[in-house]
């Protein structure tokens, strides 16, 4: 309990410090104004001319100072050139809003996707960057994640506090995101320049402490210049012992409108972390799920006293310049640079090299444990890109069209060989040595260092090249409006890819057309009826580094999209949605081989029965999608998924793989969240939640499965005054039955890992506004 009142005590103290800062800070501007939207931080002159309309076809969301009170978004903006109402969307997106943010304590990507069941977790121990997937398919870091719809290194825990909104798209988007993740994408919308001065502080029951202001501005006459500025920190008391941590965050953002037809957006964060990560279990010999009975989720594998802790420090920077052409047509440019720097330390807990096979824990629950090194992992992306949106009308025909290029750089660096002048402790890339063997069910022991045969502690060999991707693309969509409430859209994407690994041998050059298509048709105004279809490549994925074709990368891959969908608004506060979908994409794991074939050739092949990572067949993904988002009545508003999904591998080699469902989908998810007013209470509110996942398998033969279970949550929002009080109080519990559970079973470059889920979590946290 010291360390509970000791972290209370430093909640309490810098409420009072907050509190203070803010008094000498007040001025007398209201604390609540209407924020501008991107294109327009600021009214027009009282007696300038009324400006024309344009078509919204910006890739920013719209974005107000204020919080809503119905968890609904007006618009989303991943994965599209014109961004349009949710309504309106031909495409599956959800959205969690700030408020829902703030509501259930979530400052981690992996905490957001609760609310959504399409999105899950592929890879995302504690104390790292997450893997995820979406409709069963895995994003691909490099180009799955993007804020303002401007695409990042997705290899960081992108900070939530500067962000309004977390947006995910389900499906294919080709046009807008070119060659890109298969599954769908992952974006974060920033907060706007607004007036506003608010702080929050939060703490748990484990002595976590975190601190943030979120401070904005207007300057100028007529208001046409604004600022934000959003800083936090966070003292880490990780579930898992020994998992501790820190991070630091600034973010700023800006908005200049030049003149009435030209914007001018910018924005900047950069995080600082440093908290050690959690290795995951493996299948005991390959075949048995751990007894979860005898393990701990405050466990962490392989534990050494001397480990260094993961330190990541990563920025994103990103300006978008806006211009109103004529009255029918918008220019706009934009620019991002995302760059993220690991050094990466873990003991790594992985197999037992005394058993067969060698890549799992043994059959007894003993595991080798590795000093894994790699520091200096740098990941940077670049994106420029210039669009032009307008409409014409021909007849009765309205054409809404986008036409643009972009360019995409990704470089990737990590350690490399040592030069032969290199001391014998330099060693050729990565270090990864192993230092000794542990058991699951046992207690830990302690290991020296990896060193040198002299005894001097190894280091990793100096930084080099290991991927260049560039993309040159132009684009091109048109949106026509029909009489009768129909719309078509068509676009596509020519895409020039050149994509080197210097890791392995593949070199793609390749030029290629990447069409999307879509149909809606609007009954009446709060309807809407969808179809769409499209076709889009991805990167290949690595081999594991004990197939033959070791940490090769394997050519880029089609993926191709089926789906028709429903968006109902009921009430103007509430969004219900549904849709069905068809993706094929191919089916990638280590098979067995006999002889040398296209994947493992001559010169790499070993020996009959070895295993080579290929693309065998393909994976059809059925899945029906339902969602609801917004307020119901008064007194409730809600969040709610359901998705169901048959991912199945098929036309493989290995017949026992056939008609089965893939690792780590289940069948089955629910999530439902709930904000309840209670009668006769001011400002009090009940905030329940629940979820459901049903069984998950974790070998591709379907043999072995982890089960299903389900998560209760529950939390409390109190506001003395109202919804409009200056200071919210939560209390939030996560998993308040202490439900031990295997929250997935991802793979990560072959490899197949399972993760224990969090026990109860309870969050307390305050929010003040000034």
């Amino acid at each position: 309990m010291s360390r509970i009142d000791s972290a209370l005590r430093l909640a309490l103290a810098s409420v009072a410090l907050l509190s203070a800062a803010a008094a000498c800070a007040q001025t007398t501007a209201p604390s609540t104004a209407p924020s501008a939207a991107p294109a327009q931080p600021s009214a027009a002159p009282a007696k300038a001319a009324p400006q024309p309309k344009i078509a919204p076809v910006t890739t920013t969301v719209v974005v107000h100072g204020e919080l809503k009170d119905d968890y609904l978004p007006d618009t989303a903006a991943t994965g599209l050139l014109d961004p349009a109402p949710l309504l309106q969307t031909p495409l599956s997106v959800s959205v969690v809003t700030r408020e829902l943010l703030n509501d259930q304590g979530i400052r981690l990507l992996n905490e957001a996707i609760k609310n959504d069941t399409s999105v899950g977790e592929d890879y995302a121990p504690v104390g790292y960057y997450g893997d995820y997937q979406i409709r069963g398919i895995p994003i691909d870091l490099a180009t799955g994640l993007e804020i303002n719809g401007l695409t990042i290194a997705g290899e960081q825990d992108v900070p939530l506090e500067n962000k309004q909104s977390v947006e995910f798209l389900k499906g294919l988007a080709g046009v807008e995101s070119g060659v890109a993740s298969a599954g769908g994408l992952i974006g974060f919308v920033t907060k706007r320049p607004a007036f506003i001065t608010a702080f929050d502080t939060a703490t748990d029951q484990r002595g976590s402490a975190f601190g943030a202001a979120d401070l904005g501005r207007l300057f100028g006459g007529h208001k046409q210049v604004g600022a934000r500025l959003n800083l936090a920190g966070e003292s880490i008391r990780s579930y898992v012992q020994h998992a501790e941590g820190w991070r630091g965050v600034g973010a700023g953002a800006a908005d200049w409108r030049i003149n009435p037809a030209t914007t001018l957006t910018s924005d900047f964060e950069y995080q600082h972390k440093v908290e050690r990560s959690v290795c995951g279990y493996q299948l005991l010999g390959g075949a048995v799920v751990p007894d979860i009975n005898r393990l701990y989720p405050s466990h962490m594998l392989g534990y050494q006293s001397w480990q260094k802790p993961n330190t990541f420090d990563t920025w994103n920077a990103s300006s978008r310049l806006t211009r109103d052409l004529t009255r029918n047509w918008r220019a706009q440019f934009a620019g991002s640079l995302s760059h993220s720097l690991i050094d990466d330390n873990v003991v790594y807990a992985y197999g037992n090299s005394v058993a067969n096979p060698s890549y799992f824990f043994a059959p007894n629950g003993t595991y080798d444990i590795y000093d894994y090194r790699n520091p200096g992992e740098l990941r940077i992306d670049g994106v420029a890109e210039a669009l032009a949106t307008g409409h014409i009308k021909t007849g009765a025909l309205t054409h809404e069209i986008a036409v643009g290029t972009e360019l995409f750089l990704r470089n990737v660096r990590m350690p490399g060989d040592a030069p032969a002048s290199a001391p014998d402790y330099v060693v050729n890339g990565s270090i990864y040595q192993w230092v000794g063997s542990e058991n699951i069910y046992q207690t830990d022991q302690d290991f020296p260092a990896a060193t040198d045969p002299g005894g001097h502690p190894l280091q990793a060999g100096p930084r080099a090249l290991y991927e260049d991707n560039h993309q040159s693309s132009l684009l091109l969509q048109d949106r026509i409006r029909i009489p009768g409430g129909f719309q078509l859209i068509a676009g596509g994407r020519y895409d020039a890819l050149r994509d080197h690994n210097f890791s392995g041998s593949l070199n793609t050059d390749k030029n290629l057309w990447l069409p999307q298509f879509a149909v809606t048709y609007n009954p009446v105004n709060a309807v809407t009826l969808y179809s769409n279809y499209g076709v889009l490549l991805s990167l290949g994925p690595q081999a594991s580094w004990w197939v033959d074709n070791a940490n090769q990368y394997l050519a880029p891959f089609f993926t191709r999209q089926a789906e028709i969908g429903a968006k109902v608004q009921p009430t103007q506060h509430l969004l219900v949605t549904a849709a069905w979908f068809r993706m094929t994409t191919p089916n990638f794991y280590p098979r067995i081989i006999q002889a040398p074939d296209s994947f493992c050739p001559a010169s790499v092949f070993n020996a009959p029965g070895d295993l080579c990572f290929e693309s065998d067949g393909r994976e059809i993904h059925n899945g029906f999608e339902l969602n609801s988002e917004g307020k119901v009545t008064s007194w409730l508003r809600l969040t709610g998924s359901l998705t169901t999904l048959s991912a199945t591998s098929n036309n493989t080699s290995n017949a026992t793989y056939n008609g089965k469902q893939i690792i780590n989908q289940p069948r089955v998810r629910t999530a439902l969240f709930a904000d309840l007013a209670v009668p006769h209470s001011h400002g009090l509110h009940l905030m329940p939640g629940w979820s459901y996942t049903a069984s998950k398998e974790a070998t591709r033969d379907d043999l072995v499965s982890v089960p299903s279970y389900n998560i209760f949550n529950f939390g409390l929002r109190y506001a003395p005054g109202g919804e409009k009080a200056k200071i919210t109080y939560r209390v939030y519990a996560d998993n308040i039955t202490d439900k031990r559970y295997w929250k997935d079973t991802g793979a990560n470059y072959g490899d197949t890992f399972i993760h224990l889920g969090a026990p109860t979590t309870i969050r307390l946290s305050a929010h003040y506004t000034f």
